[in-house]
């Protein structure tokens, strides 16, 4: 008899014990809907509290970050369906999962989600080796450079850049209301209210920020942004966030202009205008290579013709890798 009951006992602890986890598992889902409400809210959104909220239970992140992959896959999927036949937020729900309920009644901003996902995009592409201008509706000026495509989506909360490779210089118009944001994959930057450019190759993306302020960083939830100020520079890769030395104004993005005339420029100088364009990264071998002057139109659209000009013209090699254009004597 009392083994009896000590196994009654045991099996009710066992049960107690369950819904307590249950408890907390969902009191963490109900949390981290909050966050991701705080997130996608155009409030400020306090990150070291986020930070201090992750850190006070290792639960905490996975479970985070489990309803974002959820809200970002199949169940935005049928809700977008829903919302393109026009049907309300009621019935949207009703036919999805957990996690996206959370997301329509439970009150953190999805619609906005779903408009951006539904938005038909406008589709601008250069070709032929030529530079194009593109004034979007909002009165933002594109410039592309030869070989770029973008694809821009704008909504009542969001306007969005989609640049999958390339250049590009923006010049926004600053609206606070709706954020100006150019996506590359990995990298998302942010416009405050700016002029700059950004270039997306070989995954690698580099900022250059001729006026005004941009937060730059990985595209994602939990990772760290840097703000770049005007003549600021800094690229992403899988490395991470690296600052670049700054530049002048005048020299950010110049193959706008196409063609500059140098006149006894070092070559170091001409080759960090041909950079952001090249198809690989360049590098100069030497300091005698580097410090050779050069006069002349150069096209900064075409980099590899050029530099193959320019070598035999002033009498230096360029090698090329699997990875890298490399000058030397």
């Amino acid at each position: 008899m009392l083994h009896g009951r000590s196994s009654t006992w045991i099996a009710r602890s066992k049960c107690w014990r369950s819904e307590a986890a249950l408890s907390e598992i969902e009191t963490i889902k109900w949390e981290a809907a909050q966050w991701i409400e705080r997130r996608t809210d155009d409030a400020p959104f306090d990150a070291a509290a986020f930070d201090g909220w992750l850190a006070g239970d290792p639960a905490r992140k996975p479970v985070f970050d489990a309803m974002w992959r959820r809200i970002m896959g199949p169940e935005v999927d049928e809700a977008v369906r829903h919302y393109r036949k026009g049907e309300k937020t009621r019935r949207i729900a009703a036919g999805v999962s957990v996690p996206l309920l959370l997301a329509v009644v439970g009150g953190y901003s999805i619609l906005p989600l779903i408009e951006l996902r539904t938005a038909q995009p406008e589709i601008y592409a250069s070709a032929n080796g030529k530079i194009r201008e593109v004034t979007l509706s909002d009165g933002t000026r594109l410039t592309l450079a030869n070989d770029t495509k973008v694809e821009v989506r704008y909504t009542r909360h969001d306007r969005v850049v989609a640049l999958p490779h390339g250049a590009i210089f923006a010049d926004v118009a600053h609206d606070p209301k709706r954020p100006f944001r150019i996506d590359t994959g990995d990298a998302r930057i942010v416009d405050i209210g700016t002029g700059f450019e950004v270039v997306h190759r070989l995954g690698q993306t580099r900022v250059a920020v001729a006026f005004g302020v941009v937060q730059f960083g990985r595209n994602g939830w939990l990772n760290s942004t840097l703000t770049l100020n005007a003549q600021q520079i800094a690229t992403l890769d899988e490395t991470g966030l690296r600052r670049l030395p700054d530049a002048k104004r005048d020299d950010i993005a110049r193959w706008r202009a196409e063609w500059v005339e140098y006149k006894g420029a070092p070559l170091r100088e001409v080759v960090a205008d041909l950079q952001p364009l090249s198809p690989l990264p360049i590098e100069i071998g030497d300091d005698r290579t580097g410090d050779k002057p050069v006069s002349g139109r150069i096209r900064l659209t075409d980099p590899v013709s050029q530099l193959e000009n320019l070598a035999i013209t002033h009498n230096f090699v360029v090698r090329r890798t699997a990875d890298t254009l490399v000058l030397t004597q």
